[in-house]
């Protein structure tokens, strides 16, 4: 049985936490490592690669067919129209997928090389129309000069508008700076109002900033920062790869240490197993006997419940001798006053019996003596001395006023006596022991009468706003009346107060209310106070069962009882109770 204990000792608590911090733990680092590791969707980026590559095709094809256009003015007009909407395209889409990503190199380039891209968009564009315009004026040019397109430069002797077209078409071709003398000394030599003159000059004139604008166009950033984009993306890539490839290292030590782990998790299981088997033997031994063990403590508890109801039946009833015993003091209480005055009547009649013996013998003798007729004078005129001196022994003539009066207060004390054994029969009703019709009031009556001897510091108010007649047991409530008095009376103390009955209701319940003006009930208590066996008095003076009582006997009427109080300025009891319909069990 030790090592059974010891074995099914429950495990301690900052263990327990413990290992839950460590799975918690486990858990968290297994999911960590299988976030990192996991097979992510490179679509977007095999994309955004693929856009990159072309953007970067499209910007040389672009670069070239720029170039171009010193020679071929029609080139720069074909990238405005093939080449930048595809630029602008793939822009587009690439930014989509920097967004689908989230690449912080795409997001951290991409506003540069877009703004670089307009730029050099603008550019183009401007350089496509110059060279149009060149272009159209060359064209014009040569149109003008008559020249013949079979001839060559420097083949036979050519017309001045023949050598300057000659002149103007090499300079367009040529690097332009070295050509532009000739090309002046050629147009020189043409009259004022050649056709081919003002073309020739704006070709002329045009060749030098068309050839600065394309240095800028080629100058320009979008390229270099196109390509550094391009490798920072790169460079993030492999970067993810590489971290996804450490990652997939971490989770294959991680993966060999659970193996260990639950290697070693295995191990102690089986050696839990064996302890489980070693206790389930002790607890197959166990249930041998435990019906036997079962039925023993059953016999012992039922016992106990007996004598558990015998010793609550017997505090009910030290209860009930105990409000008994305070209703007899109060009768013992009251009937002390009239027997004082009955005993102090007779005992006044009794001292005086001897004299009214001697006086009534005195008499009897006289009266023989005046029957008889042969009485001398002097022997009747002894015995009326001696009458006369009995009379006197006995009062005089208020002598029977007298004994009057003591008869008198004699029959009043008896009088007194004998209501206060109505008040006692009201109150207890023994003889009516039955749920029968009963009067409230009358209750409140023979219980403040017999509870008189504790109420003489306090005032009584009776506030009666209603039929007081119900159906129910007039004992039980009586005793209820008596508890709930008797309560505020203690509650009030020997300083005095005032303590309140009001009755109220309609045709279907009465309310009774007891209000008192006592030290009231703490919060803290107020909930218990119908408990059984709680008091708030002292050790010996209750045995906290009247409250409870006088809550099972409302109960039993189908009514209820409310409490409210404030520490100092009271409590007030309320009874709701039916009229008719509920009958009383026997408390």
């Amino acid at each position: 049985m030790t090592v059974l204990r010891r074995d099914t000792a429950p495990v301690p608590a900052w263990r327990a936490a413990l290992y839950v911090l460590a799975t918690v733990a486990l858990v968290a680092a297994a999911a960590w490592l299988a976030w990192n590791t996991r097979q992510t969707d490179d679509t977007a980026r095999v994309e955004a690669a693929g856009k990159l590559q072309l953007l970067n095709e499209l910007a040389a094809r672009w670069d070239l067919a720029v170039a171009r256009a010193k020679t071929e003015p029609t080139q720069a007009l074909q990238a405005d129209a093939n080449i930048v909407p595809s630029i602008r395209r793939a822009m587009s889409d690439l930014q989509a997928l920097a967004a689908a990503t989230g690449s912080p190199a795409l997001a951290a380039n991409l506003p540069g090389v877009d703004a670089a891209i307009a730029d050099r968009i603008a550019l183009g564009a401007s350089i496509s129309r110059a060279a149009a315009g060149l272009g159209e004026a060359l064209s014009s040019a040569v149109a003008n000069s008559a020249i013949r397109t079979d001839a060559g430069v420097g083949q036979g002797a050519l017309h001045p508008p023949e050598a300057a077209a000659a002149e103007l078409l090499a300079f367009w071709g040529d690097a332009g700076v070295r050509r532009r003398p000739q090309v002046e000394a050629a147009l020189a030599r043409l009259s004022a109002d050649s056709a081919m003159l003002e073309p020739a000059r704006a070709v002329l004139d045009g060749k030098s900033q068309l050839e600065s604008a394309l240095e800028r166009f080629a100058l320009s950033t979008a390229g270099p920062r196109l390509g550094a984009m391009t490798t920072a993306f790169a460079a993030e890539v492999q970067a993810t790869i590489q971290r996804q490839q450490l990652f997939r290292t971490y989770l294959l030590f991680y993966s060999a240490a659970l193996l260990v782990l639950l290697g070693w998790i295995a191990s102690r299981l089986v050696a839990s197993y064996r302890v489980i088997a070693r206790i389930n033997g002790a607890l197959h031994a166990a249930n041998e006997n435990l019906e036997g063990k079962v039925e023993q403590r059953t016999r012992e508890l039922s016992d106990a419940l007996a004598h558990l109801k015998d010793s609550e039946a017997q505090l009910i009833q030290s209860e009930k001798m105990s409000s008994l015993g305070q209703m007899v003091a109060g009768v013992a209480h009251e009937i002390n006053t009239p027997i004082a005055y009955v005993k102090n009547s007779l005992g006044s009649v009794d001292g005086r019996l001897d004299a009214i013996g001697r006086m009534t013998g005195e008499c009897e003798k006289l009266l023989a003596m005046l029957d008889s007729g042969e009485t001398p004078d002097a022997m009747l005129d002894l015995q009326l001395a001696q009458l006369s001196a009995a009379a006197r022994g006995l009062g005089g003539s208020t002598a029977v006023a007298e004994l009057g009066d003591l008869v008198k207060d004699g029959l009043y004390g008896v009088d007194q006596i004998g209501q206060i054994v109505t008040h006692l029969r009201d109150f207890s009703r023994l003889d009516r022991g039955k749920v029968q019709r009963f009067d409230v009031h009358e209750g409140i009556d023979s219980t403040l009468r017999l509870a008189q001897h504790l109420l003489k510091a306090v005032h009584i108010e009776r506030r009666f706003g209603t039929d007081g007649h119900l159906v129910g047991s007039p004992s039980q409530l009586n005793q209820v009346l008596l508890n709930l008095i008797t309560n505020a009376a203690q509650a009030i103390g020997p300083d005095g107060g005032t303590i309140t009955l009001t009755t109220r209701g309609d045709e279907q319940e009465l309310i009774l209310e007891v209000i008192d003006t006592g030290a009231g009930i703490q919060p803290e208590v107020l909930p218990r106070i119908f408990d059984p066996f709680f008091t708030t008095k002292g050790v010996g003076q209750g045995t906290g069962l009247g409250l409870s009582i006088c809550y099972k006997i409302i109960a039993q009427h189908g009514g209820r009882i409310d409490v409210a109080s404030r520490p100092g300025l009271g409590t007030t009891f309320s009874i709701r109770l039916p009229r008719t319909g509920v009958q009383a069990a026997s408390a």
